[in-house]
């Protein structure tokens, strides 16, 4: 999928029909995305956009006193002298306004329903410790298994400073280590074991589990809600 560039609605030229085009092009394509519950990068880039056309429909008036302005006449007595702002065209404005007001409700939408997606999906896993917590829990490993297949994906994880542009309020760092196979002698505690011993810059880590009933996109959605369940989970 193209991806929708930060200034779309001012690219190659203004033309509200065109940039209505580009702007549907892409919400179908992530919209695709969505119904293959492939929520990211697609949903925190939807909120960008979103948020970017608010402050620019907010800013029109910042925008039109920050143009240069030029003597229309002089008036008096006493003597004034009356300034005019060299806003371009009104067609520049107008072909703006049309624009924001198709995309941000369009925009609005979206998100909404990728929301919903992305709160449903969560709801659905399940995460739990393995074993005793240290009382430092912000490292260790996450170990992602769905019911329906026995391979179980590890992570290495790290959770760092708050942060506000994260879900859950802190950065969560996730790195592949490896897949093992779960079964009725490899438990989650077998599995959690067997790391201490083989890594043992980590003696005693973190280490949750992460099921999922069905089958979800590993990178695009269930990793990046992982980092916030883990960092609540932390919190």
């Amino acid at each position: 999928m193209k991806k929708l560039q930060p200034d779309w609605f001012t690219q190659n030229w203004l033309d509200a029909e065109y940039q209505k085009y580009v702007l549907m092009a892409y919400l179908q394509a992530v919209q695709q995305n969505f119904i293959e519950h492939k929520l990211c990068p697609d949903l925190p880039e939807l909120r960008d956009h979103y948020n970017a056309g608010v402050r620019f429909t907010r800013g029109k008036g910042t925008l039109n006193a920050a143009f240069p302005k030029r003597i229309n006449r002089i008036t008096g007595p006493p003597p004034r002298i009356e300034y005019k702002s060299e806003v371009p065209d009104s067609t520049f404005m107008t072909e703006m306004d049309a624009i924001m007001e198709f995309a941000l409700p369009r925009f609005q939408t979206m998100l909404t329903e990728g929301h919903q997606r992305w709160d449903d999906i969560s709801r659905s896993l399940v995460l739990m410790p393995v074993g005793v917590l240290p009382l430092r829990p912000e490292e260790g490993y996450l170990l992602l298994h769905a019911t329906n297949g026995s391979e179980t994906q590890v992570y290495y994880f790290s959770i760092t400073l708050y942060s506000e542009q994260e879900p859950g309020g802190r950065l969560v760092k996730l790195r592949y280590v490896e897949a093992v196979r779960k079964s009725l002698v490899n438990t989650f505690e077998n599995i959690k074991l067997d790391l201490i011993r083989r890594y043992r810059h980590l003696p005693n880590p973190a280490t949750y589990t992460l099921e999922s009933k069905r089958t979800y996109p590993v990178q695009e959605t269930l990793l990046p809600i992982a980092q916030q369940l883990l960092a609540q989970a932390v919190a």
